[in-house]
């Protein structure tokens, strides 16, 4: 069965300082155009632009993380004009993300007194398995999937606990694209698939847990 996924704010790093002067260097700080999404952002709220590829990246890994239910770009924090790349809501609460291009990040914003829900977060903090496999599957987003084929994956998951992206060829009918619609049920959380591994065959579909 799939692991818990690993929410990308727990693995953020949060144990360096740096002085105020270090943060407003920060690429988080810079003009509000920059990098556009790579993706069409899927719990995105308002414009996504970004001050790095990086923060795109972390942009598409917020969209697959199951604790994040919204987030949005280049949000203002505190009273010194810090700007943090992203704000989030999720199971675990308002998060405030700053995006750091150096690994591991040399500042952290409780250093300027912000919030304990502001967190650093560093390239090492990035899972390229997750990455590419996020990429692999939020094209599929807003793949249709029919009534008939979402009940019968279901009814599947429902008898057996949890069945293989081979599995899903024979159960899925009604599209030509069975991968393609499971990983739309699996960003619709409909269903759930272990992004920390690389995909392929074997990966195991279960049922979304409430």
């Amino acid at each position: 069965m799939p692991r818990p996924k690993r929410s990308l704010a727990m693995r953020a790093e949060r144990s360096n300082t740096c002085a105020p002067s270090d943060v407003g260097d920060h690429p988080s700080c810079a003009s509000r155009t920059g990098f556009e999404a790579r993706h069409r952002p899927l719990r995105c709220i308002g414009d996504a632009s970004f001050a790095s590829a990086l923060a795109a990246d972390v942009a598409l890994l917020l969209d697959v993380d199951p604790s994040v239910h919204r987030w949005r770009c280049r949000v203002a924090v505190g009273r010194d004009g810090l700007v943090a790349d992203f704000e989030t809501w999720g199971s675990g609460g308002q998060e405030f993300l700053f995006v750091a291009a150096d690994s591991p990040p040399s500042c952290d914003p409780r250093a300027l007194a912000l919030p304990s829900s502001a967190k650093v977060v560093g390239p090492d903090d990035v899972d390229p398995i997750r990455l590419e496999n996020a990429r692999a599957i939020v094209p599929y987003a807003r793949w249709r999937v029919t009534l008939d084929d979402r009940v019968r994956l279901l009814a599947a998951l429902d008898e057996e606990g949890s069945v293989t992206l081979a599995d899903c060829l024979g159960i899925l009918r009604h599209t030509s694209r069975p991968v393609a619609a499971v990983a739309a049920l699996a960003l619709a959380r409909v269903v759930d698939l272990d992004l920390d591994e690389p995909l392929g065959s074997r990966t195991r579909v279960i049922r979304r847990q409430a």
